[in-house]
């Protein structure tokens, strides 16, 4: 799919920008790992849910209540506040892993993070899969990034107005996402990144909900001031780290964006693997890099333009 399919207008976004950053979802191309970048704008923005709201979005997705969900790792809603920021547009794809790989990094584990390719380039722009919370954070190092916060991947999926998903309220669809069949909860696989437009979130990221999961820098904890705390406390703490966003695996409730996931730094799968945030320098947008950055956009979309049309479009069930 050509990547101009993907240029959404953002209309509905109604936020006025913050004196002295740009527009949100002002694009640029990150230096060393090439990937595309979308600004989220700082502020406050709407950050987990209630019990209602829980509720409410547990029914109509066909569940009890909200506790089948585990929607009470969510409480209590309220607002928030990031920086500003910019965010990986797409998962971190097997070609820009490929780029760290080069760099000289060596992982301890040795299981394959993608598939053998029968044509060169195939599977470039499909997720890079089996990543390690460590490994993770070993790319973002490498890049010079982080991986987000729990409140920068929530507020860049969520947008400002409390939304259920990256599009909207509206229930998910298999145009959204590369999600499970949703009528069964029966896993399918993943797709090259950026695959299903319509899922795009308010800043223009893609596979927010569905596709892989993907690491944040957060531990997977209760939220202060959660009334459940004392029973969450069971399981989570700094035991687990982060995970957001759902995969093509998971039920149909991990696509909503204040869903939280953990699993041990040790533990990964072939659902797993993460998308970065990098905070610009003050003086950042009036400088020559700023300039430069953004110019080089064009440039790298045709070359992920030249990378879509070379894809496996069948994707690797066997991986």
């Amino acid at each position: 799919m050509p990547i101009a399919c993907l240029l959404i207008p953002f209309l509905t976004f109604v936020q006025s920008e913050p004196v002295g950053e740009p527009s949100p979802g002002t694009e640029i191309v990150h230096p060393v790992d090439k990937a595309l970048m979308v600004y989220v704008p700082s502020g406050k923005f709407i950050m987990g849910m209630d019990k209602d709201e829980a509720d409410e979005i547990a029914k109509k997705l066909g569940y009890k209540d909200y506790h089948q969900i585990a929607a009470e790792e969510w409480f209590p809603r309220r607002h928030a506040r990031t920086d500003g920021f910019f965010i990986d547009k797409y998962e971190v794809t097997n070609e820009r892993w490929g780029m760290f790989v080069a760099s000289g990094y060596e992982p301890a584990d040795k299981r394959k993070k993608m598939p053998d390719e029968k044509l060169p380039g195939e599977y470039a722009l499909y997720p890079v899969v089996r990543v390690f919370w460590a490994e993770a954070q070993a790319y973002a190092n490498w890049s010079g990034k982080q991986l987000p916060s729990e409140e920068e991947w929530e507020k860049a999926a969520r947008g400002t107005d409390g939304r259920w998903f990256p599009w909207g309220n509206d229930l998910p669809t298999e145009e959204h996402g590369v999600f499970v069949e949703l009528k069964t909860d029966k896993p399918t696989h993943y797709r090259v990144v950026g695959s299903r437009p319509k899922g795009v979130s308010i800043y223009g990221c893609l596979d927010m909900a569905g596709n892989v999961y993907e690491w944040t820098r957060s531990w997977h904890e209760p939220y202060p001031n959660n009334p459940e705390r004392e029973r969450l406390l069971s399981y989570m703490g700094h035991k687990n780290g982060c995970l957001r966003g759902g995969s093509f695996y998971h039920a149909r409730h991990a696509y909503i964006c204040a869903k939280r996931f953990g699993f041990e730094p040790t533990e990964t799968y072939y659902h797993v693997g993460l998308r970065t945030v990098w905070s610009p320098p003050e003086g950042f947008f009036d400088s020559p890099a700023f300039k430069k950055a953004s110019s080089a956009v064009a440039m790298r979309k045709t070359e992920l333009e030249k990378l879509r049309a070379k894809a496996n479009l069948e994707s690797p069930s066997y991986f």
